[in-house]
């Protein structure tokens, strides 16, 4: 399960002096001091080797004076390079900033903060003003707020309150919040980023439509332990556990409605626990690994391996448009996902591929999650389509996913990953019509995949995989 990052430009000008000043004076210490230390090298080998009247250590405290200058103004402009602020559900990354070097950067757990608040807390201006986050015992940590944009401060305080849950928040942060809602609102957006960011944290970190589980709780004869909320639905959510007190897993749980029929209850109950054993016996590198299926409660579970990675939306969403390369060599390592799945007896059918369960991990691969048993399940249990609008197929749409309707959603998700846009449901998608650099090859293996018929397109992953090879092949001429 990928987890969501906030990447944040955090301007300093203490820093941007200091880096302009870097880069004017690299003549000085790039080449010159490195050349100079260079020359000194030369000259003490030189004595080495026919002995003469040279002063050799006072060459060589220049040659030393010379490197350690290199080095030490290499070492800062490298400091100085790292100015993105990165939230995450476990701590904050700090940049090195002007108000907090060199007492404070690396990372930070949410456990080590215990408080924050907005100073001075008279200040009308939001530019004028600072958040600061305190820590027991350690010195606090400080951001002034006119070195973000307003976009960017409402993505902070929206992770704070998404994951640190446990800090103490005075008046302040909800007054700034409420000030730098007023003013994106100002704006003619058609979402600000606020909207933006409560839609992506209520999908994945909020309460559930059922009642979740708590953090702490015990499940499975006590050898899990629920850390955190990570995802919800409907009528399901997803969680960190931690399991036998050691490995960390994430746990899917679905709940049949109480006013579901008792046919349909029963036999999405078999159908869960019938494909929760077969999707424990699948091993790809490119899949997710089923651990374990258990009822705890009246409720249903998947346990799975976790994933060190970031979901291809969120990846998209933080770093734009992708460059068509790097979506060949994705399609490539989904088509071949696909592949296995397909053909397994029966084919296993995902019915939800879209850029949220596609996970780029910690080593540049590809992996497909939250497939299967639990689509399925859920879907037959409460009578709800699976799947995400823009991203089904219309034979799905009528209640007739097949193999080739992974394809179509596929095909989508590549017009995703190129636009940065959502396809337009229910329609063959094209990306030559947002980008004009993407080669006709590519678009013609988007169309393909997009057809409205199933027939029209790509009848299997194993005959889509060459086509992408030899696009590929085309791409890198």
């Amino acid at each position: 399960m990928a987890e969501l990052t906030v990447r944040l430009e955090y301007k300093s000008t203490a820093r941007d002096v200091a880096v302009t000043a870097l880069n004017l004076g690299f003549p000085a210490w790039g080449l010159a001091s490195p050349l100079a230390t260079l020359i000194c090298v030369v000259q003490m080998l030189n004595y080495l080797i026919y002995p003469g009247n040279f002063d050799i250590w006072r060459t060589f405290a220049i040659a030393v004076a010379c490197l350690c200058f290199s080095l030490i103004c290499l070492t800062l402009r490298w400091r100085l390079s790292r100015n993105i602020l990165l939230v995450d559900n476990n701590g904050i990354q700090i940049p090195t900033v002007a108000e907090n070097f060199p007492n404070i950067s690396g990372y930070i757990p949410w456990s080590s903060i215990n408080k924050v608040g907005i100073f001075p807390a008279g200040e009308e201006k939001w530019q004028n003003r600072s958040l600061v986050l305190f820590r027991a015992k350690k010195s606090p940590i400080r951001f002034n707020l006119n070195r973000l944009k307003p976009e960017q401060i409402e993505q902070l305080l929206l992770s704070l309150d998404a994951w640190g849950v446990n800090l103490q928040k005075d008046g302040s942060v909800g007054e700034l919040q409420q000030q730098l809602r007023t003013a994106t609102s100002s704006n003619q957006l058609e979402m600000s980023y606020t909207n933006m960011w409560e839609d992506e944290l209520r999908r994945r970190f909020l309460s559930t439509a059922f009642l979740p589980i708590e953090p702490g709780s015990m499940l499975r004869n006590g050898s899990l332990k629920i850390v955190r909320q990570l995802a919800m639905g409907g009528l399901s959510a997803v969680y960190l556990a931690q399991l036998d007190n050691k490995d960390l897993v994430v746990i899917k749980e679905a709940v049949i409605p109480d006013d579901a029929v008792e046919a349909v209850r029963k036999k999405a109950q078999e159908m869960f626990e019938r494909e929760a054993q077969f999707l424990m016996k699948l091993s790809h590198p490119g899949i997710v690994k089923v651990l374990d299926y258990f009822v705890d409660g009246g409720r249903h579970y998947l346990m799975l391996e976790h994933i060190n990675g970031q979901d291809t939306r969120q990846l998209v969403r933080q770093n734009g448009i992708q460059k068509e390369s790097t979506v060949l060599q994705w399609a490539l390592e989904i088509a071949n996902t696909l592949k296995y799945l397909h053909e397994q007896d029966p084919p296993i059918v995902h019915r939800d591929l879209t850029p949220d369960n596609i996970v780029l991990r910690d080593d540049g691969s590809i992996m497909v999650i939250d497939f299967g048993a639990a689509n399925e399940f859920i879907g037959t249990a409460t009578g709800t389509l699976v799947g995400k609008q823009a991203y089904i197929a219309p034979e799905q749409l009528r209640g007739k996913a097949a193999t080739q309707s992974d394809l179509y959603a596929l095909g989508c998700t590549l017009f995703f990953y190129l636009t940065g846009k959502e396809p337009e449901a229910l329609s063959t998608s094209d990306p030559s019509s947002e980008r004009d650099d993407v080669t006709s090859e590519m678009c013609e293996v988007i169309k393909t995949l997009t057809q409205m018929e199933p027939e029209d397109r790509y009848q299997t992953a194993q005959q889509l995989i060459p086509v992408l090879k030899m696009t590929a092949a085309q791409v890198h001429k």
